[in-house]
């Protein structure tokens, strides 16, 4: 996560007229555009193979819509969209922050907060405390008394994580903060906040030219699994070519 993190930090801050953003707000409010005539089944098989018939369905029915608003159209989109989707959410079926973390591990994720065991034991399998530490008066959250790391932790397919991006993807939807946090844990929601933060990035231009450890690098913040990304990415591309 702590790519991602960087990510959102350094795209979404508090300006409310943040110009990527509110774009990318115009096109998720848009009226629904024609669907895309692709294999978003075909395709969700190669990058998720372990999704059953039925959530495999419901997936690409939730993302049809948002895709095709958005102009994530053309085959080279599609599949740059869903090989990343599928990395970042455990083959579509992750659409929470797992903080459940060990004392060891802790050490290794955020070694400046926690550069020993005996204080990463304090957090250690505890993802509640832990968010409101590690993510305290970031990406516009208040201090660790605020409970702002726990209300504000990733959700969704591209899983968005702070106040900062919360309150930016509630205006794109046109809802209200408390409604966009619950939305995003939803099947539907994690298509739509994954489709806003593509576009608030501008990263069909990525996709288009199949630049995908650019692409990758833009959605993660680093090379964090990389040949993976790649795979799927081509799995997909293949899939929808069919």
């Amino acid at each position: 996560m702590s790519g991602l993190l960087t990510a959102f930090e350094d795209i979404f801050q508090p300006d409310p007229s943040n110009s990527v953003a509110a774009a990318a707000g115009a096109v998720i409010g848009a009226m629904p555009s024609p669907s895309p005539t692709l294999h978003l089944d075909a395709a969700l098989r190669a990058v998720a193979p372990r999704l059953a018939d039925q959530p495999r369905a419901d997936w690409a029915a939730a993302l049809e819509q948002p895709l095709a608003r958005a102009g994530i159209a053309s085959v080279r989109c599609v599949a740059a969209f869903l090989g990343q989707c599928a990395v970042e959410s455990g083959g579509f079926q992750e659409l929470e922050e797992d903080l459940y973390y060990s004392a060891a591990r802790l050490c290794e994720v955020w070694p400046s907060r926690f550069p020993d065991m005996p204080s990463a034991e304090a957090c250690a399998m505890q993802p509640e405390k832990l968010a409101n530490i590690v993510y305290a008066d970031r990406m516009g959250n208040g201090d660790a008394a605020s409970g702002d790391g726990w209300r504000f932790r990733g959700r969704g397919l591209i899983q968005i994580t702070g106040r900062w991006a919360y309150e930016h993807f509630a205006r794109a939807m046109n809802m209200s903060l408390d409604q966009a946090v619950s939305h995003a844990g939803t099947r539907a929601g994690a298509a739509d906040s994954a489709v806003w933060f593509w576009t608030a990035n501008d990263l069909n231009a990525l996709a288009g030219s199949w630049s995908i450890d650019l692409l990758s690098r833009k959605i993660n913040g680093g090379s964090a699994g990389a040949a993976e990304r790649m795979r799927l990415c081509d799995a997909a591309l293949h899939a929808l070519e069919a």
